[in-house]
């Protein structure tokens, strides 16, 4: 069986060389017609609101081949990604008018007008006739023309003979050979990369997913780095050096009660006060470095961390809501969380507020944190005075994220912080 659908073609291939055709001409013929409305009405409002109707059935009709060919011929073209909704008129026409997808969804559904016509006249034309052929056998004495059988082909000669007629039904065998050879090669060259290249995801789309995969890991392995060195260094180097520290203090108890008071033992003295004072600067400073690189509050979660973090400040009262139904991912946490500290040292340093408000949601798929103050405003990315603005733009940045500031002269300041939660 396998060998005969290989060399007669597959039940699947006809019956898409038949199904397809309706679609190639309807939806191919009515897109064209619109686009030509289109081009009339171009220069009027209408026109433009015509164009994104005409551009979303475009989507839709690729959406219909796509799912042809995945029924009948087994070809899995991924769709291309949903266009983005815009708000605003203008903004609306400015995507339909640059989503590429859409475009290339209309060339397909034009370009496969003849090319369904062609496919349809190779597959079920050619194959009529080799059926006929290999069936001539069975009916060829049943033609009766003046008193002569069979079927004239070239002036009087006619095929009237079983001998013509065995030879007829030879030919026709490979007339259905051929019309298979030559819709599966119309398929495999012409339709199918022809609906890969235009129906599916384009190669700047395929790119920019790879490129954000290897973003999103790159990401976790560096939030993931910087845990195992904050667990490393609160584990190793910080309970070492507290170790040296108590034996410092131990030897320095020591000292302090053996008797006499000669030089030796004074500068003996002041070595080992020299030293536990350094040893507990280091352990201030390593606490610093490890609270930096990851505070032990975001252990139990981004709401947690910020309520300790709002807790921390005496003279700038901070009002907090969180609204997280799913914990974000554990990078997420860490950028949200240093830039509201951020953003409050600067409200409580620098603009000279007396309160503030933060608020962690999230809306859109995405993870916001808006910190609100009464201050003085004029909060710019760029600006000087140590606020750090820039250095958080570029911290969202790398998960695609965005810095929102709206702070007027004389304030308020209000910035957020959105951060992609991403699927």
């Amino acid at each position: 069986m396998p060998e005969l659908r290989r060399f007669f073609g597959s039940p699947r291939e006809i019956t898409y060389s038949i199904v397809a055709v309706v679609p190639g001409l309807v939806l191919g013929t009515t897109l064209l017609c619109l686009l030509g409305v289109f081009l009339v009405a171009a220069v009027t409002q209408v026109g433009l609101i015509l164009l994104v109707a005409v551009l979303a059935f475009a989507r839709a009709t690729g959406a219909v081949h796509r799912g042809l060919l995945r029924g009948l011929l087994g070809m899995d073209i991924q769709a291309p990604p949903a266009r983005k909704r815009s708000r605003g008129f203008v903004a609306a026409i400015g995507s339909a008018i640059t989503d590429g997808d859409s475009w290339r969804a209309s060339a397909f559904a034009i370009a496969y007008i003849p090319i369904s016509l062609i496919v349809f006249v190779v597959s079920v034309g050619i194959r009529a006739y080799g059926l006929a052929g290999l069936t001539y056998p069975l009916w060829w004495r049943a033609l009766d023309e003046d008193g002569r059988r069979g079927i004239g082909v070239a002036g009087d000669f006619r095929l009237d003979t079983w001998p013509l007629a065995l030879l007829t039904a030879v030919v026709g065998i490979a007339l259905l050979a051929a019309g298979a050879w030559s819709t599966r090669g119309l398929l495999t060259l012409v339709v199918g990369p022809m609906a890969r290249a235009l129906l599916g995801r384009g190669r700047l789309a395929d790119r920019v997913d790879v490129l954000e995969e290897t973003r999103t890991l790159a990401v976790q392995d560096s939030a993931a780095t910087l845990r195992r060195i904050e667990r490393d260094l609160h584990d190793g180097a910080q309970a070492r050096l507290v170790a040296v520290a108590m034996a410092l203090a131990g030897a320095k108890d020591q000292l302090a009660r053996a008797p006499g008071d000669t030089p030796e033992l004074t500068r003996g003295r002041e070595l080992v006060d020299s030293a536990l004072d350094g040893s507990r600067t280091a352990i201030r400073e390593l606490r610093d470095l490890v609270r930096g690189i990851h505070p032990p509050a975001l252990n139990d979660g981004l709401d947690v961390a910020l309520e300790t973090l709002a807790s921390g400040y005496d003279t700038l009262p901070v009002t907090l809501r969180v609204d997280l139904p799913v914990r974000p991912p554990e990078a997420l946490e860490t950028i949200a969380y240093f830039c509201a500290a951020e953003l409050l040292a600067n409200a409580a340093k620098h603009a000279d507020a007396t309160r503030a408000e933060v608020a962690a949601y999230e809306k859109g798929g995405a993870l916001h944190l808006s910190v609100r103050d009464d201050g003085r405003g004029g909060a710019r990315p760029h600006a000087g005075g140590g606020t750090g603005l820039a250095g958080l733009s570029e911290r969202v940045r790398t998960v695609d994220g965005r810095l929102l500031i709206d702070s007027p002269d004389g304030g308020p300041t209000t910035i957020t912080v959105e951060l992609p939660l991403g699927p």
